[in-house]
């Protein structure tokens, strides 16, 4: 599944939570679910790691856990770009896979990335 699918897939399980739940998805939310699901990440990166007191949960639990507050983290990032129009996967090819580009031919005779 490609990110654009995922993102519209995001955004059809989002609406439905919020109709269920009647919450009004506003700018503001977008942001503060963002902060909240990377403060939950960090919570669980801090068991993850060792960091944290013992909440009891084995290392597959916890790794578990981490995966699904990535997964959480990174739907609410797509709910978030896309509230604001955005187009993030564009934005990652714009700003992080320009990087993976081969030098042109004046770079790589120069030398320069």
């Amino acid at each position: 599944m490609d990110l654009h699918a995922i993102e519209d897939a995001v955004e059809s399980v989002s609406r439905a939570y919020a109709a269920k739940f009647d919450l009004n998805r506003t700018d503001e939310w977008f942001m503060l679910k963002l902060q909240e699901e990377v403060g939950e990440l960090t919570q669980v990166f801090v068991d993850l790691n060792g960091m944290g007191r013992d909440r009891g949960l084995s290392d597959d639990d916890k790794r578990e856990a981490f995966a699904n507050e990535c997964a959480d983290v990174l739907a609410h990032l797509l709910l978030l770009a896309r509230s604001q129009g955005i187009d993030l996967p564009r934005a990652i090819e714009a700003k992080w896979l320009s990087w993976d580009a081969p030098p042109t031919s004046d770079e790589g005779a120069a030398g320069h990335h």
